[in-house]
């Protein structure tokens, strides 16, 4: 074999190496990347899921209170008061959708007089949610379970537990608020044509 061969050679052998070198380079520089892409985002997540819990807290406590009938008053009631101000403002920022309107209902309950047994499924239903939010997402716990912590006869109320809000709502005779403002789904996004 001449020297020309010898180098014919060597560069035949050598080009795949070199190329799969160049390419295993740049996989082990996106696979960085994406490492670190994983990592901020974990440590966002790991921030928000902080936050949740600091936004939360006061306001399933509160509500613990209220429904084991520690109502506060006197100079009590502007420092609860203030709180529930500020769980409304931040549950909008940091709250799932399901736990916003949760919420929304529980406190339209209460303005519209509810009835206890559906102010006690509004509360099951935000807390319900809240424990979604906060990092329960496919929990099998219900509303049963949630109020039966605290009312030691809630399987006298089994409407509570698997009836739907509305029905709930229908044979407690309460019409809830949002019931006539809500539209239903098909009609939510239905197009409105312009006239020519």
């Amino acid at each position: 074999m001449s020297n020309q061969e010898w180098w014919v050679t060597i560069l035949a052998a050598g080009v795949p190496v070199i190329a799969a070198a160049i390419i295993a380079g740049r996989a082990s520089k996106s696979v960085r990347r994406f490492e670190l892409t994983a990592q901020r985002i974990r440590d966002l997540e790991d921030r928000l899921h902080e936050k949740k819990y600091e936004v939360y807290k006061p306001m399933v406590n509160m509500l613990s209170d209220l429904i084991g009938a520690n109502v506060p008053e006197g100079e009590d009631l502007p420092l609860f008061l203030e709180k529930f101000k500020e769980f409304s403002t931040w549950i909008v920022i940091y709250g799932s959708d399901e736990a916003v309107i949760a919420f929304q209902r529980f406190m339209q309950g209460a303005f519209k007089n509810a009835p206890t047994i559906v102010t006690m499924r509004l509360y099951a239903d935000f807390i319900l949610a809240a424990r979604k939010d906060m990092g329960y997402p496919d929990t099998a716990v219900r509303r049963d379970h949630l109020i039966g912590l605290r009312i030691n006869d809630i399987y006298d109320f089994p409407l509570i537990k698997e009836t739907s809000l509305a029905r709930l709502c229908d044979q407690a005779e309460w019409t809830p608020p949002w019931s006539t403002f809500e539209e239903p789904p098909a009609r939510r996004f239905r197009r409105v044509r312009s006239s020519p």
